[in-house]
């Protein structure tokens, strides 16, 4: 072990010597949300217990709000074989994972008692076996929610990009109130907050609370009006976030009322916001501003997934926001929650 760790430190010490010669316009971004955000969904901890090493990886699971919305929350899951159907048990609503998520006041959406029989990857395809206690909810709502749940926290992975749901082995049309699962299911429509479907639609994070104390972002899929043909951009994106999301959601956002994007410059992969001088008036606290910065750093994720730092601009001129200097651009958060 000791070996081990001598040669491990070498070659990081090798790894930033060789760094340090690039010149690498991310390098010196700053992390205005903490290093644990920064790391990506691959890298595994290691950590003691009273049984020795244990490894963790950094993983996301999306659970439920008391308004029903699907909220990320990325968790130190132990390393183990088959970790994604041990992702899939932290889901399962029991006493003990209920406590698990209770002081953020998120609940578990898969059934109690719900087995997972079996699961298998190949190509992309997760086929993911479940026992009928999976079936034990009250309502479509809570139907979709499951099914996308489910979806959205399998294809965290990267061998994973499309899910096959079975009950006791079997593929199902349909399940009871009438959500298709014939076939694989991709992610789609999280939170979907449309009156009508839409081919127009973006993803949008606002922020959500359930005791008034902890805050979280909640990823929304907004459908906008279009009146060209050249598809959804960046600035339809962010135009839709500064609207701020329907009345009666229990979702707001911090940025100032009236505030408009003038444009989007990516480059080098940082992405230059210009705004009109309203953004300057967010108000209260640097943590306003900085979930503010976040809450567009996520939303532009969405468009543009290599995005690593965002830079604000109010008309035309860089401006400091929250805890970000003027000369530094803000790393994009790798996760939108974590717990």
């Amino acid at each position: 072990m000791k070996r081990n760790r001598v040669i491990a430190l070498f070659l990081i010490l090798c790894m930033m010597i060789s760094l340090a010669g690039c010149a690498n316009p991310i390098r010196m971004v700053k992390n205005l949300f903490g290093d644990d955000e920064q790391a990506a969904s691959t890298i595994i901890e290691n950590v003691s217990d009273d049984q020795g090493d244990v490894q963790l990886r950094d993983t996301v699971l999306y659970y439920k709000d008391d308004k029903g919305f699907l909220i990320p929350v990325m968790r130190k899951i132990p390393w183990t074989e088959g970790i994604a159907k041990s992702t899939l048990a932290s889901l399962v609503d029991n006493p003990i994972n209920r406590q698990d998520m209770e002081s953020i006041g998120l609940i578990p959406v898969i059934p109690a008692n719900t087995q997972i029989h079996g699961m298998n990857i190949e190509n992309g395809l997760c086929k993911v076996d479940f026992s009928t206690d999976i079936l034990n909810y009250a309502s479509k709502d809570e139907e979709e929610s499951l099914v996308r749940a489910v979806v959205y926290t399998l294809t965290e992975f990267v061998t994973i990009d499309r899910v096959q749901f079975l009950i006791d082995g079997k593929v199902q049309k349909k399940l009871p109130f009438g959500t298709e699962v014939s076939k694989p299911i991709t992610r789609d429509n999280i939170n979907y907050v449309g009156v009508e479907p839409s081919k127009d639609k973006v993803v949008v994070y606002y922020e959500g609370t359930t005791n008034g104390l902890e805050t979280y972002f909640v990823p929304v899929t907004k459908a906008i009006t279009k009146n060209d043909e050249l598809g959804v951009n960046v600035i339809d994106a962010l135009d839709a976030l500064v609207e701020g999301p329907p009345e009666g959601l229990g979702l707001y956002t911090q940025i100032p009322k009236g505030t408009k994007v003038i444009s989007v410059d990516v480059n080098n992969a940082i992405a230059y916001v210009n705004f009109n001088e309203e953004i300057l008036k967010i108000k209260d606290s640097e943590e306003t501003a900085d979930h503010v910065l976040k809450s567009i750093a996520l939303t532009l994720k969405e468009q543009y997934r290599d995005v690593a730092a965002v830079k604000i601009l109010a008309n035309g001129k860089e401006v400091e926001i929250g805890t970000a200097k003027d000369e530094e651009p803000v790393a994009v958060p790798t996760f939108a929650n974590q717990h």
